[in-house]
């Protein structure tokens, strides 16, 4: 390899000692093109608003001097129909007789994949239909200009082609059915008697208090240990045929001040496949979390963030990276909080 470099580095010294300046195609047949190569297509990441696809794609420079990338553009189309374009960074060097690898991102909504789908002319296999074949089409301009002692040509075009798969999928995910379960009557007026010290007649009153709906001190619970139980459904669903599985990672429920409240994790399966609930339950004790209890009761003027770190399958895609990072934040107030009895 190393005698074959000096070789060529030789020729482009007797190129340029007889000070000759040539046509790209005449260097082309000394060295060979350079060449751009789309490798494939991946998914970067998903959102609730669309999905972004990486475009990989690898430059080869065959000639002994280095160049650059002077820009990159293309349409990323549907049936001839173009619904976004896409555009590299400018200024990547390749180096002399060398391969670059590198990607650029694009993104498409959901929206527009579903319309699409739903445009499609029913046919026989249209209701069997997962995923649509978009297209790339564009070309990249190189800037030769590094090799201007031997080309007459300071630039070259090579364009590119290549067709990708896009899941019909648009996901919803919502918070639902949050409640609070009560303890007895009962249970808090025994509770505030054994530990609260109070006699039973104010412990009985206080309790009565709380269990119909009254204002209550922000300091109620303080040295009282009581576990309640705070629980909510995740509901999963998605607009689309393209089959997929999605797992519940993490669900953490946080103050809108910032800094966790508590982790929450499923009462069964955290893996839905065709839509569907996913039910959450918490422990909430009085002794750590006495003031949000308190402030729930008082259906406070705050409010409540819901965090969900999860994963999305699209199995009938293996092409696609699995268990694709999926996360969800929403805000609900306390007062939408439903104390159960």
């Amino acid at each position: 390899m190393r005698i074959k470099k000096l070789h060529l580095i030789l020729i482009i010294s007797v190129l340029a000692a007889a000070v000759l300046i040539v046509s790209c195609s005449t260097v082309n047949q000394i060295f060979g093109s350079p060449e751009l190569a789309v490798e494939g297509f991946s998914i970067k990441s998903l959102d609730l608003e669309g999905i972004t696809f990486n475009m990989d794609y690898a430059i080869t420079n065959p000639y002994p001097l280095g160049f650059s990338l002077k820009s990159m553009a293309a349409n990323v189309a549907f049936e001839n129909t173009i619904l976004t374009k896409l555009s590299a960074n400018e200024g990547i060097t390749v180096a002399s007789m060398d391969k670059s690898k590198n990607s650029v991102a694009f993104k498409i909504p959901y929206t527009t994949i579903i319309n699409l789908a739903k445009n499609i002319v029913s046919g026989s296999g249209a209701a069997k239909r997962t995923s649509l074949p978009f297209s790339v089409d564009g070309k990249a301009e190189l800037d030769l200009s590094a090799l201007s002692s031997i080309l007459e040509n300071q630039s070259m075009t090579l364009p590119f082609s290549k067709n990708f798969e896009v899941p019909i999928f648009k996901p919803s995910i919502s918070i639902g059915n949050v409640k609070l379960q009560m303890p007895t009557i009962s249970v808090l007026q025994n509770a505030f008697t054994s530990q609260g010290g109070m006699s039973l007649t104010t412990a009985l009153s206080l309790a009565n208090s709380i269990m119909s709906g009254s204002s209550v001190a922000e300091t109620i619970f303080d040295n009282i240990d009581i576990n309640l139980n705070l629980s909510f459904d995740i509901d999963v669903e998605s607009e689309g045929s393209a089959a997929w599985k999605y797992v519940l990672e993490k669900c953490s429920l946080q103050s809108v001040a910032g800094g966790t409240l508590l982790n929450v994790t499923p009462t069964g399966s955290n893996t839905i496949t065709s839509g569907g609930k996913i039910p959450m339950t918490a422990t909430l004790n009085t002794k750590t979390a006495g003031k949000f209890i308190a402030q729930i009761l008082n259906k406070a003027n705050t409010d409540l963030v819901f965090n969900l770190d999860s994963d999305l399958t699209f199995t009938d895609l293996p092409e696609y990276v699995q268990n694709l990072p999926l996360s969800y934040s929403k805000t609900l107030p306390l007062s939408s909080i439903r104390l159960a009895k």
